[in-house]
């Protein structure tokens, strides 16, 4: 990889020494596995704590990752701050050659914030071109006392084909862990009774609104908060980062 990865290593002096006489994982093997990641999300700028070095199963005992500015399948998010315990990846032999597998974790904290500007270029790619043209001027805000929406929506039929003005008032929502939904969406159509298919199949067409049932951790998003312009997807208690360990920086 042609980008620094900067080590820093910030431990006592005996617990460093114990660490490297007893582990057959050298820094190398970690900084492939944090290569992996930093290809796989794109990000401005990365951090990966661990408290020490791995067996040769490729256990850690303790893993931070805070990244900015990622890329997951095409969807940006500002913030992805990742802490496991008791994590199983697959044998560090593979690393180098990209093959990472994070195979389990006795637990997982995680926190993620999205921009209103990221969900709307999300939105905007989802329903733009391939046959699926049916909105267009579609923009989303989100305030702490909810999501609105507004855009216009062509029903394309047959016997029904008007571009109608439709305006939503929603809420946020988890669902199975990785998807993030409108909540109880109020959908408002300017002037037009149109039957339920329709506004249904028009929300259909922009949920979810992130997807990250192929995110490469074993993450389950719990909470969402609403803030000015963003919203802060958390699991069940948000991760906090370790005081101290070994430390890899990355930055563009």
């Amino acid at each position: 990889m042609n980008k620094k990865i900067l080590l820093v290593v910030s431990l006592l002096s005996v617990s460093l020494m114990s660490m490297f006489v007893c582990s057959p994982v050298l820094a190398d093997e970690v900084e492939d596995l944090f290569g992996f990641y930093i290809r796989k999300f794109t990000p401005e700028s990365a951090q990966l704590i661990i408290s020490d070095m791995p067996d040769s199963s490729g256990q850690f005992n303790d893993v931070w990752l805070d990244l900015k500015g990622v890329m997951i399948d095409k969807f940006r998010m500002d913030t992805l701050k990742v802490r496991m315990k008791g994590v199983q990846f697959n044998e560090p032999s593979n690393w180098k050659s990209g093959n990472v597998e994070c195979l389990s974790a006795i637990s997982v904290q995680a926190l993620a914030e999205i921009y209103e500007r990221d969900i709307n270029k999300s939105i905007e790619d989802k329903t733009f071109g391939d046959g699926r043209d049916e909105w267009h001027d579609l923009s989303m805000t989100i305030k702490p006392s909810g999501l609105k929406g507004r855009g216009y929506y062509n029903t394309g039929g047959k016997f029904l084909n008007l571009d109608i003005l439709i305006e939503i008032a929603s809420g946020l929502r988890i669902v199975k862990g990785k998807e993030l939904w409108l909540k109880d969406p109020q959908v408002k159509i300017n002037k037009l009774d149109l039957p339920d298919y329709v506004t249904k199949k028009a929300l259909s067409e922009i949920q979810p609104l992130v997807d990250l049932r192929e995110f490469p951790l074993p993450l389950s998003l719990h909470k969402v908060e609403l803030r000015d312009g963003s919203a802060v997807l958390t699991t069940r208690t948000s991760p906090v980062a370790p005081n101290e360990g070994i430390k890899y920086s990355y930055s563009k």
